[in-house]
């Protein structure tokens, strides 16, 4: 993802020689305490209820058609990027070094070096940290002793150990946070914490999530944000486009009975409870879900998410990310109306 121009963000998780803390949620104690898992504040977008009967954007279906049609033209599939375009999410203690990192400057915005420059200060870097897969290398990481939460885009490590990072952003006071970065920071386009919509591996092993999730299409409207989102970077001009930051949700009439993944069950009740929230444009209709390469690291190298997605070995391994999804019509999203919920 890019400061103006976003792509999708690319995920990877490694070991660091015992800096990650083995805790499966961005909060301590996570959802058995009553703490969202994802860290962020009870009362911020991501992490409230939307109530049954909440009110629809009047040109919801014509926006939703939209998705279906890009789900259509692009790939014919709702997918969940797992190892790729996703984003690693480190979990650091007081151990881990701080390192000052350096401000790449890749799309040649100089001006933009002093925003950035207390996120990259001091950065808590486990000592093998790598970024994602593809073009964005993102990473993510979260030091829950001094509750602080960092995003970076395009993090690289030159060889003399140097990390620079081309855009991102820092959280202070994270758990009371809403989830959202003070614009212009944070790695997606919209200013939204990966750490806020993420799916966690964790999460579909208890077979509860408890907050919203992010959806991802191809063709987003132009200078439209909706909150909460403080920034976008749509490029197709009519009402009828998706507005990055609007938020969704599953037809809540739709029987998740019917589907045949449990953890596509458990997705589809946290779309129609906690809805989806546009965080970016991409190649194609996608969800994010963790890294699985940390857990492999730790299992023998079996991806979990072959026996959470498809337990009955119903696809062949390797691509359930791409079919778990598929049960859920797109045509059965509603949109809620611009800027839901943001407080007056």
């Amino acid at each position: 993802m890019r400061y103006v121009i976003s792509a999708l963000a690319a995920g990877a998780l490694a070991l660091a020689n015992g800096a990650l803390a083995p805790t499966p949620s961005l909060a301590n104690g996570g959802h058995g305490h009553g703490k969202p898992s994802n860290g962020f504040s009870r009362h911020g977008p991501w992490n409230t209820k939307l109530p049954r009967d909440v009110r629809l954007a009047p040109n919801s279906q014509a926006i939703v058609d939209n998705i279906k049609y890009d789900k259509d033209n692009n790939w014919q599939t709702w997918a969940i990027n797992t190892d790729t375009y996703s984003t690693p999410i480190y979990y650091v203690d007081r151990r881990t070094p701080r390192k000052r990192w350096t401000f790449s400057d890749c799309l040649n915005l100089p001006h933009l070096a002093p925003v950035i420059a207390d996120s990259l200060a001091a950065v808590p870097t486990p000592p093998d940290m790598i970024t994602s897969i593809g073009t964005d290398s993102a990473v993510t990481i979260y030091q829950p002793s001094t509750d602080t939460y960092w995003d970076f885009w395009r993090a690289e490590k030159d060889a003399n150990g140097n990390w620079s990072a081309c855009w991102g952003g820092k959280i202070e006071r994270y758990s009371r946070n809403p989830g959202i970065f003070d614009n212009p920071l944070g790695a997606t386009a919209t200013g939204l914490p990966m750490g806020a919509f993420t799916i966690r591996i964790d999460e579909l092993r208890r077979g509860y999530i408890d907050h919203a999730l992010n959806i991802v299409t191809v063709r987003t409207r132009a200078n439209c944000n909706s909150w909460p989102a403080t920034r976008n970077d749509g490029f197709v001009e009519g009402e009828d486009i998706p507005c990055e930051g609007q938020r969704f949700r599953l037809d809540p009439t739709f029987d998740i009975r019917t589907l045949t993944s449990p953890a596509a069950r458990t997705i589809a009740r946290a779309m129609q409870e906690y809805g989806l929230i546009m965080t970016d444009k991409g190649g194609a209709v996608v969800t994010y879900a963790e890294d699985p390469r940390l857990e492999m690291a730790r299992n023998g190298g079996v991806d979990p998410y072959i026996e959470l997605f498809d337990p009955d070995d119903l696809i062949p391994d390797g691509s359930e990310k791409y079919f778990v999804l598929s049960e859920i019509p797109v045509e059965r999203l509603q949109a809620l109306p611009i800027d839901y919920g943001k407080p007056r």
